[in-house]
């Protein structure tokens, strides 16, 4: 699914980078880059072991803050508003969910830190967005031009092997230590955000734009799979470790029209 979604992203590229070759429609046209950082929105995590009786577990998820990059291909379609397609990538993000509910049975004084879940995440998006600059549409061609964006598109979420460390002194399980294999998925995706845009034309003597830029993105759920790697029993999860993969941007990146 992951090279599927490459592929299709990289053809949009191609196709959008042959008609800027064309006069006929250069004008308006724009190529972008971005660069910046991903850090987590807060969310639960779940995971149904396969032990009889078992409860669900909700998790409280932890990730590491990474990198974030994206290309673009757009079109200035008016004064103020703008239209892109995007690609993005996702460092990976080391993940640590910590037990929640319910609570678990332990020794009296032992933390609640048994069946805790280690591994890590990271995505590849393609992305329709629209931009709009509410000064611009009313005509003020100021240098900074406030903006807010939204997008739609897809995301290539993937989850590395997961490991599930149960350090219960009660009861003890018979491996307290299990991992299993990652797996990825293609979901629905969605942003939402703003920024500002500053015109470098006089600075650097060619139409450019740099964009200071902030987005909140929802990259459907991601989740590991169920099968165990060799050595950790045979057993399969009812549900493996999963969670809602939503992420706050931001990033500096620079627009260079092609008029």
């Amino acid at each position: 699914m992951r090279k599927s979604i490459i592929s299709t992203t990289v053809s949009a590229f191609v196709v959008s980078s042959v008609c800027f070759a064309a006069p006929a429609l250069a004008e308006g046209w724009y190529f972008g880059g971005e660069v910046g950082g991903v850090w987590q929105n807060d969310q639960p995590g779940y995971w149904h072991s396969p032990g009889a009786g078992d409860p669900r577990i909700t998790y409280d998820v932890n990730m590491d803050a990474t990198f974030a990059g994206f290309i673009s291909v757009g079109k200035t379609l008016t004064n103020g508003v703008r239209a892109d397609f995007s690609l993005g990538i996702t460092g990976d993000q080391d993940v640590q969910a910590n037990w929640v509910s319910p609570a678990p049975t332990g020794a009296p004084g032992e933390p609640n830190d048994h069946a805790n879940i280690s591994t890590s995440v990271s995505a590849i998006t393609g992305m329709f967005n629209v931009s709009v600059e509410p000064l611009a549409l009313t005509g003020n061609n100021s240098r900074f031009q406030p903006f807010v964006t939204a997008g739609i598109g897809a995301a290539n979420v993937k989850m590395s092997d997961w490991t599930r460390t149960n350090s219960a002194t009660i009861n003890p399980p018979a491996r307290p230590v299990r991992t299993f294999v990652g797996a990825d998925d293609t979901n629905f995706a969605w942003s939402i955000g703003g920024g500002v845009s500053v015109d470098l034309t006089d600075t650097v003597n060619r139409p450019a734009y740099l964009d200071l830029s902030y987005r909140y993105m929802d990259l459907g759920n991601v989740s590991g799979g169920f099968t165990p790697l060799p050595g950790n029993g045979n057993s399969t999860p009812i549900e493996p470790f999963n969670f809602d993969y939503t992420v706050h941007v931001v990033t500096v990146g620079l627009r260079f029209p092609f008029n």
